[in-house]
């Protein structure tokens, strides 16, 4: 077979070596079939020489649903997952020295099989199981055969009912089951439920050391750290010393003997002046590789145990508030929540996995939340969450609904899979948070319940406590909302508000309701390119009422509305403009203002959340990206490239910014946001635009900001004399339509006179419609920077508004940008992977006419000539 190569190389190697902490372990990826049954009609292996369903090849570890796209055969919708039993099987021929068979995750109730005999039940597809292969007698040559069996029979049985239903779910009795919601929550998740062997599937040889249990624990205490460790080694040989790298510096462990075999080695290690893991948009995410070193006798082995870092989580939650410390310094913690980066088969490969990761962090973002309906993610995740310095507000898998904690059983199943997870990532320092559930609280008493009920005493007591055994360096948190006098208040604990977004609310909501940290917001029907829309719209197709294209819609469940009703609202209040009728007579016009309006409403909204003074801590959006290809909540489409929406959160969320707030009658302020660990030295100008080209005021001002800190300017301070700023006053027509806030950096020494553009925020007094313009002067042309990459030089004599960047094949820096009157700048644009490069186009919003840009012989060539569309 393919993996016994790996095999023997694995075997080959000296007790010397360097070996990882799951030392022999083999992927076991190749060679698997699957096949489809129906529900109960073959209870062993040895009866499916009789069915007559299709076999076909499976990636392992992988669903049903991928099995189905690598044999063409996948079409959303088409297929009920959980209606039929699914089997897979692979032939072995075991080597002598095998021990152990891992599986990482099973969904959702599966047997497993060696030829005939069944040696493992598993009900919960988060919990991991280790199998003794002497102790079921598995050896030699034979088949090993998976059966999941289909859900819809194991939510056919008889149980107690719920104090509560929810909407989220169609089935209630789900709530028994420990499986994810994806898929199986009507109205924005595609009915794609995991089925079968979602995480790897290993073989693990026998081997004279290795760790079979760990505890590591690093703290940060003011500036020295130590770290904890216990390990449980098996070994043949009792060691003779052990000691552990810590980066560069080792120390001594000690280890005593436990029983035939087996040793504990303990140590407590201090470390002096530590450098800091801190989030990236706050300092460095310094990190220390761990290498445990054992010497038997002359021999010496040396054991990878990945890394750590050192840092510490507090959170303030005086008078109501949630503001989460690092290192003692408040962060203003903005992300999204994540989402899988392929529903159909829940794998991460791994460049693609950084790719999305270093996306987030280029934007600024420093947090993540795993939401409760998904899945707890795979390790590569948390590792490269550690290195980018990305924190993570991490659920436990529970969501809405009224879990049977009570159950002994379902109370065990659930205990050890929580306790998996705390121990998987136990040394990782990307983890701040801890939630117990999604909207269970909320959910409860949104439906009349009494306070006694919100909270079971799993949420209430068990979780804090694993956390405390397991992860005590980490923020527990009950349930995502909770806080207030009703869990869902947004002006205590934690919220989730969509008063900007699914209520309708006017944008200067978000500041009345005080809210001090969200940690679901903004959830909005973010439209994509036209590359995607492409992709999906035949036959002039065009965006709207269309069932193909409102599959790709979200849309709370029993609802008449969807959330692009939504977003058509906010469109027609920022621009003034019937998006329905919009729609059919300018499709391309819709198209930009739908890219827009979202953009925009996010950006204001997270700039008041950001502001000198304001109660929030934090914002993370709803949600990171499409699950299916469409116009749904991601601000990252389902092919994985950037929307608009995303452009705009990249300047409201970046660590060094500007943003301007309307404060009605007091004017505009200008709050400059200094996040970084330098301090910062520049100057600040303001600019007042009429008709989008005459600038009819301006002032300049220096700033000075120490690290981690912000400051608000007030518009008058810069400017000579009054101006209705805020166009508030309105004593006769506006003398403007459009303001610039501009950071600048002072030019380094020897580059005298240099400045360099940090940021810039716009503000529209009346209406974000301007006047579309035959010719803005938009000019652009293409060069290459010493290091090979593309640069993409932009001018305008007018303003340019939203400009819109769309070459196939490239990925701009940024994107969907406002450029002001008689301004320039540069943007670098990368390679996309596997895709050609092909010609494009630059358009402004309020232009008739859009600038291509040529490529030829996969050359990007410049155009300066401004050509209608």
């Amino acid at each position: 077979m393919r993996w016994m190569s790996a095999w023997l190389a694995l075997s080959a190697r000296s007790a010397s070596d360097f070996v990882d902490i799951k030392n022999q372990l083999i992927p076991l990826t190749a060679d698997w079939q699957v096949m489809q049954v129906p529900a109960g009609s073959h209870a062993l292996p040895s009866t499916l020489s009789e069915a007559k369903s299709v076999i076909f090849p499976a990636p392992v570890p992988g669903t049903i649903a991928s099995a189905l796209r690598a044999a063409g055969q996948f079409d959303y919708g088409k297929n009920d997952f959980d209606e039929l039993d699914v089997w897979y099987f692979c032939d072995l021929d075991l080597p002598g020295n095998a021990a152990h068979l891992h599986f990482e995750g099973l969904a959702t109730h599966a047997e497993v099989y060696w030829n005939e005999s069944l040696i493992l039940q598993s009900e919960n597809m988060f919990i991991a199981h280790k199998l003794d292969l002497a102790a079921h007698s598995v050896s030699g040559k034979g088949r090993l055969s998976l059966r999941f069996l289909a859900l819809n029979t194991q939510l056919a049985q008889r149980r107690p009912r719920p104090r509560w239903k929810t909407r989220l779910v169609e089935q209630q009795q789900l709530r028994w089951l420990r499986t994810s919601l994806l898929g199986r929550m009507p109205g924005w998740s595609p009915p794609v439920a995991p089925v079968g062997p979602y995480r790897p599937i290993m073989l693990e040889l026998q081997s004279p050391a290795r760790i079979i249990d760990h505890r590591i624990r690093s703290k940060l205490e003011g500036a020295d750290g130590s770290l904890e460790i216990e390990l449980t080694l098996q070994s043949v040989h009792a060691p003779t010393a052990c000691s552990i790298h810590i980066g560069e510096q080792e120390f001594v462990l000690n280890w005593q003997r436990l029983g035939e075999g087996q040793y504990r080695i303990l140590g407590l290690c201090q470390m002096q002046q530590v450098k800091k893991w801190w989030p990236h948009t706050h300092g460095d995410a310094a990190l220390y590789t761990l290498e445990l070193s054992m010497a038997y006798g002359d021999d010496r082995q040396t054991i990878r145990l990945g890394h750590t870092g050192f840092r510490q989580i507090k959170v303030d939650q005086r008078e109501g508030d949630f503001n989460l410390h690092v290192n003692g310094i408040p962060v203003f913690c903005r992300g999204a929540c994540w989402t899988p980066m392929d529903i159909i088969s829940l794998q991460n490969e791994a460049a693609s996995l950084r790719h999305m990761l270093i996306l987030a962090r280029d934007a600024g973002m420093n947090m993540l939340r795993l939401v409760g309906t998904m899945v707890y993610e795979t390790d590569a995740f948390y590792q490269l969450c550690d290195e980018l310095g990305i924190l993570v507000w991490q659920d436990c898998m529970f969501a809405n609904m009224d879990y049977p904690v009570t159950d002994a059983a379902f109370a065990a199943s659930i205990e050890k899979e929580v306790q998996q997870f705390l121990l998987r990532t136990q040394a990782s320092p990307c983890i701040a948070v801890v939630c117990g559930n999604s909207e269970v609280e909320q959910q409860a008493a949104m439906l009349g319940q009494p306070a006694e009920l919100w909270r079971n005493t799993f949420f209430a007591e068990t979780l804090p406590g694993l956390c405390q055994q397991y992860r005590p360096d980490v923020q527990y948190w009950p349930s995502s909302p909770s806080g207030g006098v009703m869990p869902f208040q947004l002006d205590n604990g934690v919220a989730h508000y969509f008063g900007v977004g699914a209520y309708l609310r006017p944008l200067d909501d978000a500041r009345r309701s005080a809210v001090r940290f969200t940690s679901e917001c903004l959830g909005f029907s973010n439209m994509p390119d036209d590359e995607l829309l492409d992709s999906m719209l035949k036959n002039g197709e065009t965006p709207g009422p269309h069932p193909a294209w409102k599959q790709g819609i979200p849309r709370d469940n029993g609802t008449g509305w969807d959330f692009e009703d939504v977003r058509d609202h906010y469109m027609a209040e920022l621009y003034q403009v019937n998006p329905a009728s919009l729609r059919y007579t300018d499709r391309e016009r819709f198209l930009s203002l739908a890219r827009s309006t979202t953009g925009e409403v996010m950006a204001k909204t997270i700039a008041e959340w950001r502001s000198t003074g304001s109660s929030c801590h934090g914002a993370l959006i709803w949600f990171w990206r499409d699950l299916r290809p469409g116009a749904g909540w991601g601000i990252i489409d389902a092919s994985g490239k950037p929307k608009a929406a995303y452009y705009y959160l990249k300047r409201a969320m970046a660590a060094l910014t500007v943003l301007i707030t309307d404060e009605g009658l007091n004017g505009l302020a200008l709050h400059v946001i200094n996040d970084g660990p330098e301090a910062f030295e520049g100057e600040l100008e303001l600019n007042f635009y009429r008709q989008a080209e005459t600038r009819v005021a301006h002032g300049r001002t220096a700033v000075k900001l120490a690290p981690h800190t912000s400051i608000k300017i007030q518009d008058y301070a810069l400017l000579p004399h009054f101006i209705d700023t805020s166009y508030a006053y309105r004593f006769g027509p506006a003398g403007h339509d459009v303001v610039a806030a501009v950071l600048y950096q002072q030019a380094q020494q020897g580059r005298q006179g240099h400045e360099q553009a940090i940021a810039t925020d716009f503000h529209f007094p009346q209406s974000h419609q301007l006047a579309v313009q035959a010719d803005t002067g938009l000019q652009a042309h293409c060069s290459m920077d010493a290091d090979g990459g593309y640069v993409l030089h932009l001018s305008t004599q007018r303003l340019a508004q939203a400009v819109s960047i769309q070459i196939p094949g490239l990925l701009p820096e940024d994107n969907y940008f406002h450029m002001a009157p008689a301004s320039c700048r540069e943007v670098r644009l990368s390679v996309i992977h596997g895709k050609p490069i092909k010609s494009g186009h630059v358009q402004a919003q309020n232009a008739q006419g859009s600038v291509r840009v040529a490529v030829v012989n996969g050359a990007v060539t410049g155009a300066l000539n401004s050509v209608a569309t």
